[in-house]
């Protein structure tokens, strides 16, 4: 995501708050920094609602950070701007490397080690903005694209298998009818 240009969130640094947030598909897990408190919300428009509401402190000033997992994280993009919310969207291998060595790992303790960067980072963090629609259908397509080709190729793989499989001296007759 590029960096806004708006001078007013610019600096991140001015935050009370920060909520990391891990993304899954279906579950949002949300951790305040500051707060030291956990929810989980749906990755829907009620847990957008839900979450919104939950990260709302009168007198606070609070921004969102979360890694960028393609659709799931974009959905709640889409929806913290059209409600002019400030977010960071990051790389995950960015916030990874940040976090250390964490032995054990669960939705929970991503949100806390997101909401850390988020915290610990703040002053270097620029906001995010969404990309023009026409980039955003591009890159659409170009997932597309590539889940097409991965299922072409397994299923050319699979279909190499059975002609080998079926033309072998040990199958049965009436299955050599079925190669073509």
């Amino acid at each position: 995501m590029r960096p806004s240009n708006n001078n007013f969130f610019k600096n991140m640094k001015n935050y009370q708050e920060v909520i990391g947030i891990d993304v899954s598909k279906n579950k949002l897990d949300a951790y305040g920094h500051n707060r030291g408190f956990h929810r989980e919300f749906s990755n829907d428009v009620a847990g957008y609602k839900a979450l919104l509401k939950w990260a709302k402190v009168k007198g606070q000033r609070v921004f969102f950070c979360f890694e960028n997992t393609g659709h799931y994280s974009l959905k709640l993009a889409m929806y913290l701007a059209s409600k002019k919310q400030v977010y960071v969207q990051e790389n995950p291998v960015v916030i990874k490397r940040s976090s250390g060595v964490i032995r054990e790992r669960n939705d929970v303790i991503d949100a806390i080690m997101i909401a850390r960067y988020g915290w610990l980072h703040r002053e270097e963090l620029s906001p995010s903005e969404l990309k023009d629609n026409e980039l955003l259908e591009v890159g659409r397509l170009l997932a597309l694209r590539d889940q097409l080709v991965r299922n072409r190729t397994g299923l050319k793989s699979t279909l190499s298998e059975l002609k080998k499989l079926l033309s072998s001296s040990s199958t049965d007759t009436c299955c050599k009818t079925l190669v073509i």
